[in-house]
């Protein structure tokens, strides 16, 4: 069953073509990823499915009937509720039926109602087909749905009754995603899904998709979470989509092979206009074969040129200069500990460190045991509780925070 198809659609903005002449078909049970370089209008593309964004040329078809649901880049739940209390709107509907229904039990229980037979096996008949929806919709099972998804995402040591707005960012996107998961669309439209997931949770959102009921599609930049979800590929570049079947390791190797086949091809072409240019340039002027240069030169007019394929994989490359070179010791730490004014247990404590010059050390672990709070008592933005902190001679710490509060915004790059 085909749940969307996108005919030629285009996008620009301003004189920028960011898009153009876009196919794309999604059907039940697809598992696909938008793939491409940054920059090349794959959360565009995302955002025109969902109808977050208009399109300037072509069409999207999709059934009426077909449900979507979409989550873009780094979205935060907002929200003056409770963890719970959000997480339940999704189900408003089965609460109020349900809220009906035990109406319609008390009424049958009404001795009145029983000396009315008609009556009584009408209610009885509108009781039996609301419970019957009931039961399919989930009725008996959401509040285990909610467990469930709170669970999968690292909410288990939370209370639920926790408000919203208190919430971290992290925190509140990943609360965006499982209210998203818990709608069931027919469509799940999910960009960069595994910011601000730990080790563990990505490990539930890998499994929770690959059992989903429905249609997945995907931007990341996880290689491995594509590779374990994916059975089509689209590439976005040079504006164009090309769809390639199996999953993400399957799509590389696939694209080399037709980059290196493409190339075979055009360099073969290459050198056979080479061979004609250069039998036309010697035997145009002489007279025994000046027909047969002519002959050669109406062919090379008429052959369909080649063009060389493009390579779309320019990687990022950074360069940073270092004014003052470190001594060897670059960062100790010594019985470190940290805890907030209002919590009676540190957040870690007894933590030691050695960074020398040239060390290379990733902080690993759940979300909320510390990890960005130990990088910030480091940098200086908090003060851990005690403990001991040794910067080396001519360390100058540089610092990318994951919400990116230190970038001014009013300023370009």
């Amino acid at each position: 069953m085909i749940l969307m198809q996108l005919n030629q659609l285009t996008k620009r903005f301003g004189a920028e073509l960011i898009l153009s002449n876009i196919k794309l078909e999604i059907q039940m049970n697809d598992r696909i990823a938008i793939v491409g370089r940054n920059g090349a209008g794959k959360s565009t593309l995302l955002k025109m499915m969902a109808g977050e964004m208009s399109h300037d040329s072509g069409d999207i078809f999709k059934p009426k009937e077909t449900t979507m649901g979409y989550l873009a880049q780094n979205t935060g739940l907002q929200s003056e509720e409770t963890i719970w209390n959000e997480m339940e709107k999704v189900f408003t509907h089965l609460k109020e039926l349900e809220k009906e229904l035990r109406t319609m039990e008390m009424q049958m229980a009404d001795p009145d109602l029983l000396e009315d037979p008609k009556r009584y096996q009408q209610l009885l008949a509108d009781y039996d087909r609301k419970q019957e929806y009931f039961k399919t919709a989930g009725g008996y099972q959401y509040e285990a749905d909610i467990r469930a998804v709170l669970n999968g995402l690292n909410f288990k040591n939370f209370s639920w009754d926790t408000p919203i707005t208190s919430l971290s960012g992290g925190q509140k996107t990943r609360l965006a995603l499982g209210k998203l998961l818990l709608t069931s669309p027919d469509i799940l439209i999910l960009d960069e899904p595994t910011n601000h997931l730990d080790i563990d949770t990505l490990g539930w959102l890998e499994n929770y998709l690959q059992g989903y009921q429905g249609a997945v599609v995907i931007v990341s930049h996880d290689r491995y979470f594509l590779d374990k979800i994916v059975n089509t590929v689209y590439e976005i570049a040079f504006q164009s989509s090309k769809k390639y079947h199996g999953n993400y390791s399957d799509y590389l190797k696939k694209k080399e092979a037709d980059y290196e086949q493409e190339l075979k091809r055009f360099e073969k072409q290459q050198e056979e206009i080479k061979r004609m240019e250069d039998f036309i340039q010697k035997n145009i002027v002489r007279a025994t074969t000046s027909k047969r240069a002519q002959s050669r030169r109406k062919q090379l007019e008429k052959m369909d040129k080649l063009e060389k394929p493009k390579d779309d994989n320019q990687s990022a490359k950074f360069s940073f200069q270092i004014a003052k070179r470190s001594g060897n010791d670059v960062l100790k730490l010594r019985n470190y500990a940290f805890r907030y004014n209002d919590s009676n247990e540190f957040l870690f404590d007894n933590l030691s460190l050695d960074l020398n010059r040239g060390d290379s050390v990733a902080l690993v672990g759940p979300n909320g045991v510390g990890k960005t709070t130990l990088l910030k008592t480091i940098i200086g933005d908090l003060e851990a509780s005690k403990g001991d902190k040794m910067l080396g001679t001519n360390v100058q710490i540089g610092y990318y925070d994951q919400e990116q509060t230190k970038l001014n915004s009013k300023k370009t790059y």
